[in-house]
């Protein structure tokens, strides 16, 4: 999934910049995120901080490359492999979101946050969609689908959690309220269909080592938004009496997708200790960030998740998962600042 580099002096790194470099701040921030929600401050700030810094440093290489080489850009929105890495930026701006809401930081950019992440959604998942479908040279399902795809589901459910974090702070509009319940039954559709594909890709086609990267990883991180999104659908104060019938297929539903995220850790797990005992482990790469990105993920949704749900024996789990994505990405913020000063 990852074939860009960040470092040098040269155009060609940023000729080759890899798209999906925003699950860096999602990465971040969602770590953030969860270290507010289980009481780690000294911990939250400092990440949330990082994630808002490298924000801004990201757009501007992004649009340096569009500027500089749009072709580049353009072929990579067309390709299986690479397109969906550009979902990354709705995504990032919606954890970005929840962390505004969380800290009670800049919460008045709240509504232009919403409405540039619909818009940028609609344009980026269209665009990949319409290429990909309409284009004549297709790669067969072993080589074109990635974990990357995942994406799609990934960059839905966090408008639906940005629409929710909207709709809490301004009255829980019935239509804003809608959109999120819609986006959140979207996303889980798409996840549903995608997880099909992605097993059929596993069981019945070669799996080499070096194919089972950390992308792969999106598998589980996309059931566990799909749980935070319906979580705080279900949190939502407020809302209208002739929505709540809609509402009410929230809560079982948002059980099978916790679920699902969490069948798929013990696997993944399996996988990344295959792929290190056949060698095939590789330095520093921004696809890294997409296997940090879901334990965050997985540790805040299911505390949000077990408080709204009012079931706190499920609450040893995200203090747990905590952890493992804070050394995770330690470990992954060490190795990427290693690998730019040696370049």
């Amino acid at each position: 999934m990852a074939s860009g580099s960040a470092a040098g002096a040269g155009p060609a790194w940023l000729r080759d910049f890899f798209p999906g470099y925003f699950a860096l701040v999602m990465a971040t921030g969602i770590v953030a995120l969860a270290a507010h929600l289980l009481h780690h401050e000294a911990l939250a700030w400092p990440l949330f901080g990082i994630a808002l810094a490298a924000y801004p440093v990201l757009w501007l290489l992004l649009l340096a490359r569009l500027l500089r080489f749009p072709r580049a850009v353009l072929a990579d929105l067309r390709s299986h492999a690479r397109g969906p890495a550009f979902l990354t930026i709705v995504a990032a701006n919606g954890v970005l979101g929840s962390g505004f809401a969380a800290f009670h930081l800049l919460t008045g950019l709240l509504p232009a946050l919403f409405w540039f992440s619909a818009a940028l959604w609609l344009l980026l998942i269209y665009g990949f969609l319409g290429a990909a479908t309409l284009g004549r040279t297709k790669p067969d399902l072993e080589h074109g689908l990635t974990g990357g795809w995942l994406m799609l589901v990934v960059a839905t459910q966090a408008l639906a959690v940005l629409a929710s974090a909207l709709a809490e702070r301004t009255g829980t509009p019935p239509a804003l309220t809608f959109a999120a319940l819609a986006l959140y039954l979207l996303g889980s559709m798409l996840y549903l269909l995608l997880l099909a594909e992605v097993l059929l890709r596993w069981t019945f086609q070669p799996m080499t080592p070096a194919e089972m990267d950390a992308p792969w990883w999106i598998s589980m991180g996309a059931g566990a938004i799909s749980t935070l999104a319906g979580s705080r659908l279900l949190a939502l104060p407020g809302v209208e009496p002739h929505l709540e019938p809609l509402l009410r297929f929230v809560q079982p539903f948002t059980v099978l997708l916790w679920a699902t995220s969490s069948f798929w850790i013990p696997l993944l797990a399996i996988f990344s200790v295959w792929r290190v005992l056949q060698r095939e482990t590789q330095g520093y790469d921004p696809g890294l960030w997409s296997a940090v990105f879901p334990l965050g993920m997985y540790a805040a949704a299911t505390h949000d998740y077990a408080v709204v749900a009012h079931l706190p024996f499920l609450e040893p789990i995200p203090q747990v998962m905590f952890w493992l994505a804070l050394a995770a990405w330690t470990a992954t913020f060490i190795a990427m600042w290693a690998h730019l000063l040696r370049r």
